[in-house]
């Protein structure tokens, strides 16, 4: 029996589809580089960056790349060439409020922000979850060339957004194009 669990252990643990941060995280392919924090766990598999500390329904930071051109997947409305960061930021401010996961959405603030030299926005806010959890995001985007940028804080708001704010915020300042277009 015992052999038979940690054959079991073994194989649940290689399989794992997260792993352990703590650095110089680049991509070359997405084009951006930022330093990642100590203790914090990566999700490996899909298209964004998504780390962890305590589990993602506690608090997560997510970096998202979108071609301007493709379809958001809760709003009608779209990204384009030249849009002016506050434009920017009511398109995702929309799919957020769009999304039928995310209740109760309250804007605390939305304001012009740089992120790696370009102008973008910085929004933060507070929804429910479908079960009760409140929550609080800090939500920073750009538009360089034919890509969105957006790189998203969200936690528990008891406890958790206050004691993990400080590590998003040097996540956000350590974020950088590698080329601008």
């Amino acid at each position: 029996m015992k052999k038979l669990l940690y054959i079991a252990l073994i194989f649940l643990t290689g399989c794992a589809a997260w792993t352990q941060v703590g650095a110089l995280y680049k991509n070359e392919s997405y084009n951006f580089s930022v330093e990642l924090p100590q203790g914090w766990m990566q999700w490996n598999r899909g298209k964004d960056l998504l780390i962890t500390r305590d589990g993602v329904s506690l608090q997560y930071i997510q970096i998202e790349r979108v071609k301007i051109e493709d379809s958001l997947k809760h709003t009608k409305k779209k990204f384009s060439k030249g849009m002016l960061p506050q434009e920017v930021a009511e398109v995702v401010l929309d799919n957020i409020a769009s999304d039928k996961d995310i209740l109760n959405l309250e804007v605390i603030e939305n304001i012009p922000a740089t992120i790696s030299g370009i102008p973008g926005f910085k929004a933060v806010y507070t929804h429910k979850t479908k079960d009760g959890l409140k929550l609080k995001s800090f939500y920073s985007g750009c538009i360089t060339g034919d890509w969105f940028y957006g790189i998203n804080y969200t936690a528990a708001l008891r406890y958790y957004f206050d004691k993990d704010i400080e590590t998003f915020e040097k996540v956000l300042e350590s974020f950088k194009l590698i080329k601008i277009a």
